[in-house]
């Protein structure tokens, strides 16, 4: 069995309500799963490699950045810039089968901004954690499919069909950050590999702690 641990931001429900909805209709739409293997959460740094023995300190380091971030902005809020899929990103190839809700946010003193930036200073200077291999600049988002093996025009009609559904279902364009959880993944499939989903046959994830922003 190989695990990994992910430090994901929920955010408020009822904005999670209507996306978790959006997903679903996606997902079911072009028979893509891997995005519902998921709860569903913007990824703060997902798949990273945690030794037992600093389990503790990981915990208690995820708690006083989210005390940290309650001081600074509570319940902070972060824009939704629509949906958006992956074909175009600087992550080329790896994103081409995503669509996504998107977060993108370009200031660098945004709460969302300083927390990822905390959060990978405090992962990094532990001993025992080894961080994912890096795909480019923290793009926050939702995702609404990964992974699918969908031809390019495909993907296009896809991405559409979910512009259209998030307008339906009334996604709203703000959504207020809610928890910061630190979450243990497991999957026999992903191997050594969980860069590429090859985790969706069989992922499984339990929450480990779970902090108020």
């Amino acid at each position: 069995m190989s695990t990994r641990l992910g430090i994901e931001l929920e955010v408020e429900p009822a904005f999670t309500a209507r996306a978790y909805r959006a997903r679903n209709i996606v997902c079911g739409q072009y028979g893509s799963w891997a995005a519902e293997m998921h709860m569903l959460r913007m990824s703060v740094v997902s798949y990273f490699q945690c030794a037992e023995s600093v389990l503790d300190h990981l915990t208690h380091g995820v708690g006083r950045l989210a005390e940290e971030s309650r001081q600074r902005s509570p319940r902070f809020s972060i824009n939704c810039l629509g949906v958006a899929d992956g074909r175009n990103t600087e992550n080329g190839t790896g994103d081409r089968g995503n669509i996504f809700l998107d977060f993108q946010q370009p200031d660098s003193n945004h709460s969302l901004t300083i927390l990822h930036r905390d959060v990978v200073a405090m992962v990094e200077a532990l001993p025992g954690t080894e961080l994912p291999p890096e795909t480019g600049a923290f793009h926050p988002k939702i995702n609404l499919m990964e992974y699918a093996d969908l031809p390019l025009a495909v993907m296009a009609d896809a991405c559409e069909f979910a512009k259209g559904v998030a307008i339906d279902v009334g996604v709203p364009s703000v959504a207020r950050a809610w928890r910061l959880a630190l979450l243990r993944y497991h999957s026999e499939a992903a191997g050594d590999d969980w860069s590429h989903g090859r985790w969706a046959s069989d992922i499984r994830w339990e929450y480990l702690s779970s902090y108020v922003l």
